[in-house]
């Protein structure tokens, strides 16, 4: 499953290692390994996708995370992604 969400977050210019978060039917559905990554929507935005998550909190719910860096001009953020097979 492919997903493009955007709007998803505003990285500001120099911002480092912004925590974002996401998850399939409010954590009620595990959907294996996701890619994911920040595309930048507006001109001049260099973001970079590091650390890549997969979290099972204590109510059995699944969430999964990155981190996102800007080298470049404000942007809004695209989040990005789908499934590995």
């Amino acid at each position: 499953m492919a997903y493009n969400v955007p709007f998803w977050a505003f990285i500001p210019a120099g911002a480092s290692n912004v925590p974002i978060g996401f998850w399939f039917n409010n954590g009620k559905s595990d959907e294996g390994a996701q890619f994911a990554q920040g595309s930048p929507q507006d001109n001049g935005g260099d973001l970079i996708t590091n650390n890549q998550g997969k979290q099972l909190d204590l109510r059995g719910l699944v969430s999964y995370s990155i981190t996102v860096s800007n080298r470049g001009s404000d942007t809004w953020m695209e989040l990005e992604g789908g499934g590995l097979s």
